[in-house]
């Protein structure tokens, strides 16, 4: 007749405990040191989303420098500054040249930017959608050169002065009639932090 078998003893170790209590010790010291973080865990899980703490950078922007651009017009787009000139700065059709009056405030304007530090600007031109695409785009560039000619007679020195063309990449209005088209034919000064 055989005899039953039995289940073999667990295996003694040199502490005298057998695998499986030393397993249950460890498992409740786990359960021990997670105790603590155990409320901030519920508390992170019953957080509606986007109510948990972002930690954003820090800004390139110091604060008289944000104030001060507000100030002038231009609205934050990131670590960016952005300023349309579309309402005080439009060329005319097929045209790159700025007028007297447009040169004198911009040249204000670029004082007054040097005054509080901004170390760069980039300057977008763009046109409206009459006319051939890569013409528009050499004419937007053109528009740019010009705002950037009048801030270096504000002090502002070339190599810190980006331009761009875009031609009719980027509108603002539908190119629909004329009073569209002309907003279209602008420039934008964007402050950069670096």
């Amino acid at each position: 007749m055989k005899q039953p078998r039995h289940a073999p003893h667990p295996a003694r170790t040199e502490t005298g405990l057998n695998t499986h209590d030393r397993a249950a010790g460890l498992t409740q010291r786990r359960a021990l040191l997670g105790l603590p973080l155990l409320p901030l865990l519920l508390q992170a899980c019953q957080s509606s989303p986007g109510t948990a703490a972002v930690i954003t950078p820090p800004s390139p922007w110091t604060e008289q420098q944000r104030r001060r651009l507000q100030e002038l017009g231009f609205a934050q787009t990131g670590d960016e500054w952005e300023l349309n000139l579309a309402t005080s700065l439009l060329f005319g059709f097929d045209s790159d040249r700025l007028q007297l009056e447009q040169r004198k405030r911009l040249i204000e304007l670029g004082q007054q930017l040097r005054e509080v530090e901004v170390p760069r600007l980039r300057i977008e031109g763009h046109s409206d959608a009459v006319g051939d695409a890569s013409y528009n785009k050499q004419l937007s560039l053109r528009r740019a050169s010009a705002v950037s000619h009048a801030l270096q007679g504000a002090g502002w020195p070339s190599s810190a002065l980006k331009t761009q063309g875009f031609g009719h990449e980027k509108p603002i209005a539908d190119n629909s009639n004329e009073a569209s088209r002309a907003k279209n034919r602008r420039v934008v000064l964007i402050a950069m932090a670096s």
